[in-house]
């Protein structure tokens, strides 16, 4: 039988450094410590070095292992463990490491035997696997209790119990093509299929329709266009090619313009290429007629006559506008000497009115000025010497207004308001002269504009103008000549017109025989579709997919009735030591008997398990989580008991979830039991378990204490006994 000696980690998960060793040589092992620190680490590394690749992702059945789950530290590039275990032949030591996203050229494995002898590869997988005895999901099913089985049977929806005990049981890889089945939806896809299929037949159908009333509506236009009916053919297309090919060289030959060479087509679908030649050397005919160059230029000459002539009219009209603006502001006001001469008299009056004030109080404008300058300045005086009184005044400026009110103001009021009046009449006459200044420089502007128009009429007509020409009549005259030549033109050049509209009929008729020879073509190629290879073997595919949905159905069918029969026989094994160990944990009275019921869930696919009491009454709903807990360990560990396998040792991971005082009490005494057939390890960070465990196993028993885990250096390990 193969049992653990000791263990080193290094770069494992929990463990960025490598560990002391581990010693398993006595019957219990017990690993405490609080969650997150390392314990679960352990029992990984054990699982990992035995089993490698089998333990991770998808296939391990364990659904935490799917997604985010590492080997290797997060810190450090490589994890190694190494395992020496004691076998019926000697000691034999494995060493397994993988480097950090390497793949799989950096996963090694390596065993080395009793004799001394060391397998690598594959040959130390087969080796290991011989010594196991046991597959991995059976080691998952009889060796190692994870917290993920235990924690899912406790969820009270009844789907997600069923699926627990599935891969408590090592169902997870029929449970996983019931999985894959139903996701597949084949018989969807099937039907889909066959729905895509006839809906692709009528879309063959209905485009057919809608092609044959396009043709129609074709050859109606076709035969308006002057077509007979029995004319839609690709010999009409050629000839009404050949027609036009040699109209286009008639048309040529009339303008005296040598015509480019444009090849007749060979076969209906050369039509639209025949037609854009066709086209481009119309185009390019026309604009060589000596008449529409003539017409071309004689239109934009008129053109920019017209602009010319609308120009010089806008800005004589502004001149006048400003001439006379000018005029009525002189009316009304004088004109710039007038107003600049009252200016100079109204200042002359102020200076009189000045002295006259002076007369009458020598002071008053001292006064007025000092209030003024103070005023604006607004300094912060103290006291100062009044210039009326003599006397010293504590604020300057509210001193001069006083005594500007009290003594003076009256002296001089009506000089003062005839001096204000002048200033005002001063100030509007200098506004007038800004005004009148402006309309001039206006005006002036206007007759330089005008004087630009005019030159470019000159510029235009080819000849010098004197003040004496009107230049705006003048290029009336001339956009009459223009227009006079322009009539004649048209005229000349209608006859080309006609000949173009008879080629142009022509290509229509060309486009209306290619558009009713291309609908036929689609027409028959869609109705061919059905002929086609492809066709045939979608066709075929439909039936084939058929066959594949009756026999995957047969598929499902077989895999559920060896998941309810693998199920059956492993409860049927360990019924008796389940209903023990049920009995034993949770000490209920009211349940002196327990037994299980296997039905299918026909919704998930899986088993339906319904536990009974001795009454044949459901349990299941009045389990508690606890109640729940147990029964999970009761079936873990019945199954440990009914299997015999050369692994002498068992696993578990944190398995009081739930349990209250007393059923973790008598949970340690059933593992005792256990004991006395394997060796026990166990990871918990319930203290009060793992006092019980310390003195409920009956065992000698190896304790470390994990603690302060960090993310570089790993947890801290104490080995206490």
């Amino acid at each position: 039988m193969l049992h653990l000696k000791h263990l080193e980690v290094e770069g494992f998960r929990g463990f960025p450094k490598k560990s002391d060793p581990f010693e398993f040589t006595a019957p219990a092992v017990l690993l405490h410590g609080g969650n997150h620190q390392g314990k679960s680490s352990i029992l990984n590394a054990i699982e990992w070095c035995l089993y490698g690749d089998q333990c991770v992702g998808q296939k391990s059945g364990i659904r935490e292992r799917v997604g985010g789950w590492v080997i290797v530290n997060r810190n450090v590039p490589k994890a190694s463990v190494k395992l020496v275990i004691d076998t019926d032949k000697g000691v034999t030591t494995i060493n397994r490491a993988e480097v950090k996203g390497k793949g799989r050229g950096e996963r090694t494995i390596e065993v080395e035997l009793p004799d001394g002898s060391v397998k690598k590869g594959v040959d130390a997988e087969k080796e290991i696997t011989r010594l196991a005895g046991l597959s991995f999901k059976d080691f998952a099913t009889t060796v190692y209790q994870h917290q993920e089985t235990i924690h899912a049977i406790l969820v009270q929806t009844p789907s997600e119990r069923s699926d627990a005990i599935d891969r408590l049981l090592g169902l997870s890889d029929y449970r996983n093509v019931l999985d894959g089945i139903k996701r597949s939806k084949i018989a969807d896809v099937q039907k889909e299929l066959a729905e895509q299929f006839y809906s692709f037949q009528a879309l063959v159908e209905q485009t057919v329709k809608i092609r044959q009333d396009e043709l129609e509506h074709k050859k109606e236009k076709a035969v308006d266009s002057g077509l007979d009916a029995n004319q839609l053919n690709e010999h009409k297309l050629l000839e009404v090619a050949s027609d036009v090919r040699n109209q286009i060289g008639k048309f040529a030959s009339e303008m005296a313009i040598t015509a480019a060479p444009i090849s007749s087509p060979a076969n209906w679908k050369g039509a639209q290429t025949f037609t854009a030649e066709a086209t481009n050397e119309i185009e390019r005919l026309w604009s060589e007629s000596a008449d529409v160059k003539e017409q071309s230029q004689l239109n934009s000459k008129r053109t920019k006559a017209d602009t010319i002539k609308t120009n010089c009219e806008q800005q004589k009209q502004a001149v006048a506008t400003a001439e006379v603006e000018v005029q009525k502001f002189e009316q009304s006001h004088g004109n710039q000497e007038m107003i600049e001469t009252e200016i100079r008299a109204t200042q002359s009056t102020i200076a009189a009115v000045d002295d006259e004030i002076r007369q009458v109080s020598p002071k008053a404008k001292l006064v007025q000025e000092g209030i003024a300058l103070l005023e604006a300045t607004a300094p912060a005086y103290g006291t100062d010497v009044c210039p009326l009184c003599g006397k010293t005044a504590p604020n300057l400026l509210n001193h001069l207004k006083k005594e500007w009110t009290e003594k003076i103001e009256w002296q001089v009021h009506d000089l003062n308001t005839r001096w204000s009046k002048l200033a005002e009449r001063k100030v509007e006459l200098e506004g007038l002269k800004a005004k009148h200044e402006l309309l001039t420089v206006d005006a002036a502007e206007a007759k330089e504009q005008l004087k630009a128009s005019v030159d470019k009429a000159a510029e235009f007509l080819g000849k010098e103008l004197t003040d004496r020409d009107d230049p705006i009549a003048m290029l009336g005259k001339e956009i009459g000549e223009i227009d006079d030549r322009i009539i004649k033109i048209e005229d000349a050049i209608k006859d080309k017109r006609e000949t173009l509209d008879k080629i142009s009929k022509s290509l229509n008729r060309l486009n209306l025989l290619y558009e009713v020879l291309e609908f036929e073509e689609r027409i028959s190629g869609i109705q061919k579709i059905e002929d086609t290879t492809e066709y045939k073997e979608q066709n075929e595919i439909r039936d084939k997919v058929a066959a594949l949905v009756a026999d995957v159905e047969k598929v499902d069918s077989t895999v559920r009735e060896c998941m309810s029969e693998q199920a059956k026989n492993k409860m049927k094994a360990a019924a008796g030591a389940i209903d023990d160990y049920f009995q034993k944990i949770v000490g209920n009275p009211a349940i002196q008997e327990l037994s299980v019921e296997i039905e299918e869930d026909t919704r998930t696919g899986g088993n339906s398990y319904t536990f009974r009491d001795q009454n044949g009454e459901e349990l299941n709903p009045v389990l508690s989580q606890g109640d729940l807990n147990a029964l999970a360990l009761s079936m873990f560990l019945g199954l440990v008991k009914a299997y015999s396998h050369p692994i002498g040792f068992i696993m578990m991971d944190d398995p009081s979830q739930s349990l209250g005082t007393t059923q973790k009490k008598r949970l340690v005494e059933v593992m005792d039991e256990v004991c006395e057939d394997r060796n026990l390890i166990v990871s918990t960070m319930d203290s009060e378990l793992q006092e019980f465990l310390q003195s409920g196993l009956t065992k000698a028993k190896t304790i470390y204490e994990f603690s302060n885990w960090d993310p570089k250096t790993g947890p801290n390990v104490i080995k206490v006994v």
